[in-house]
Order: structure tokens, then C-alpha cells, then sequence
């Protein structure tokens, strides 16, 4: 401010820093007034410069930590990428083998109950056509083995048979008898009116053969250790199929046609008409075998 008694500018105040003399005292606070607002404005703001320093630094500790998720994000997704890498699924059991598990299984507990009750056959229908079938292909394996050891033991003496002729087709031939008696049976059910569907035939069939299987085997066993009486047990385990279980099957039903006795009276040629020539075309075989392993044993 000027001093108006010097006329030099001075500092506000009460006196002049100059010449000492008062200085007017409106001047004096207006002077005063200026300098607080100008305080006043200048600790507002330092204040404001202190406020947005803690505000700077939570915004910074935000994106700091911000920073820290994204990283352990990435870290949690890079561990899961790898545990999936390293994870295998297991393996899936084999279809295959599960069903021979299951087809084994149903077997043990069909032919069973067939040996305990042979009589339970009755009740048997379609849903053991499987077990069925594998029964009468044991008893043409049997068969066919029991040709291949006699042709064996017979020709011993020469220099043996063939393995085909011997085995494979008294096996195929036993397979077509099955078959054929199975055909003559859901034929006679037909003309009885019985209501027996074609896979429920096989399933009886198979069912009612079991204790003739097991019967062939035993006295197979019993003429092996010299007993030749246990001959008669095969012979009926063979016939067994051909004649009784065609009339088991046909007498579980009443018949609603043809008389069941002419109906079984049919099966029966037919069957033993089949059976005759199968037999007469394994012996054939079976004796060409031998008489070429003769032949070829003096050189011919």
C-alpha cells in the first residue's frame, strides 16, 4: 500500500515502514481482510492437495490389486489347463467282455437250474435262447470230439486221420441235426396250435438237452475207464435229443389242431430218417479216413 504521508508504498500494517507516520485503518483491514481470504484460500487448498493424495493412493492400491486378481486369475487358469492336460479319463470297460461276462454268468445259472430241475424247462422262453444254443454246441463239440478220439485210437496203428474229416464235420453235422429237430418241433407246435414263437423253441430245446449232455458225458467218462455197459448212457444221451426232447416240448401245451401223437409220430421219422443219413455220412467219412490211412501206411 502507499503511505499517505510519504508517499512511499509501505507493508500493510498500522504504521509506515518509511516514515513511521499511522497509516489509515479502513485501508489497514481491508489490507488485513485481503490477506486472510488470501490465507484462507491458500490453506484450502493445501487441504484440497491433502485430500486427493490419499485418494491418488487408494486409486493406486485399486489397480495394484487389481493387477494382483488378474495374475492369480491367469495363475488359477494356467493350473487348471494343466490338471486337465495331465488328467485322463478312465477307461471305459470293454463291451465285449462285459457281455461274455454276462452271457457266461446267465449260462452258469441256466444250465444249473436245468440239471437240479430238468422240469423247470417248461418255464424257459425266449430270453435264454442264448444259454440254449451254447448247450447244444457243447454237445456237438462233444460229439465231434468223442469221433476225433475213436478215429484216432482205430487208426493209430496206420498213421492217423484228418482233423476235418474226424472233427469239423461230424461237428457241423450234429449242428444241422439240432437245427433240423428245433424246425420239426416249431413246425408240430404250429399244426398243434400251440403258441410257442420260434426262439422260444430253441430255448426248450436247448433247456431239455441238458441232462442228455450231461449223460452222454458221463458215459463217455465210464466207457473211457473200460466200463463198456456205460455205453447204453451214451447212446440214450444221443437219442435223447432226437426223440425225447421233441415230445417234452409238444406235450407242454394242449393242442388246439393235429393230433400231438401224429404229430410226434411225423417228427419222429423225419428225425430218425435225418439222423440215419447224418450218421451214415460220418461213417462214411470216418471209414474213407481209416481206409486211406491204410492205404498209405503199405504205400499205396
Amino acid at each position: 500500500m502507499i503511505c499517505p504521508n510519504c508517499g512511499q508504498e509501505t507493508d500493510p500494517g498500522k504504521l509506515c515502514t518509511s516514515c513511521g507516520a499511522s497509516l489509515p485503518e479502513e485501508e489497514s483491514r481491508v489490507v488485513d481482510q485481503n490477506t486472510a481470504d488470501v490465507q484462507m484460500q491458500a490453506s484450502v487448498t493445501a487441504g484440497n492437495a491433502e485430500s486427493e493424495q490419499p485418494v491418488n493412493a487408494a486409486q493406486n492400491t485399486g489397480e495394484v490389486h487389481r493387477e494382483d486378481v488378474q495374475d492369480h486369475t491367469s495363475e488359477l487358469a494356467s493350473t487348471q489347463e494343466n490338471t486337465q492336460g495331465q488328467y485322463q479319463e478312465p477307461a471305459k470297460p470293454n463291451e465285449f467282455v462285459e457281455t461274455l461276462k454276462r452271457e457266461s454268468s446267465h449260462f452258469g445259472h441256466f444250465f444249473w437250474d436245468m440239471l437240479k430241475g430238468p422240469d423247470e424247462a417248461k418255464k424257459i422262453n425266449h430270453k435264454s435262447m442264448t444259454p440254449a444254443i451254447i448247450t447244444m454246441v457243447i454237445f456237438s463239440v462233444l460229439i465231434a470230439l468223442g469221433s476225433y478220439l475213436i478215429a484216432n485210437q482205430i487208426a493209430s496203428i496206420w498213421s492217423g486221420v484228418s482233423f476235418v474229416d474226424s472233427f469239423l464235420i461230424p461237428f457241423i453235422q450234429f449242428i444241422i441235426l439240432f437245427a433240423v429237430v428245433i424246425a420239426l418241433v416249431f413246425g408240430g407246435a404250429k399244426m398243434a396250435a400251440q403258441s410257442l414263437s420260434f426262439t422260444d423253441v430253441i430255448a426248450k430245446v436247448g433247456a431239455y438237452t441238458v441232462p442228455f449232455l450231461v449223460l452222454t458225458i458221463v458215459g463217455s467218462l465210464l466207457t473211457l475207464i473200460g466200463l463198456s455197459v456205460a455205453s447204453v448212457l451214451v447212446i440214450l444221451g444221443l437219442l435223447g435229443p432226437i426223440i425225447i426232447v421233441p415230445t417234452l416240448v409238444l406235450l407242454e401245451q394242449p393242442a388246439n389242431g393235429f393230433d400231438r401223437i401224429y404229430v410226434l409220430l411225423g417228427i419222429y421219422i423225419v428225425s430218425l430218417l435225418i439222423s440215419g443219413f447224418l450218421v451214415q455220412s460220418i461213417l462214411s467219412t470216418f471209414l474213407g479216413g481209416i481206409t486211406d490211412s491204410i492205404m498209405g501206411g503199405f504205400g499205396f
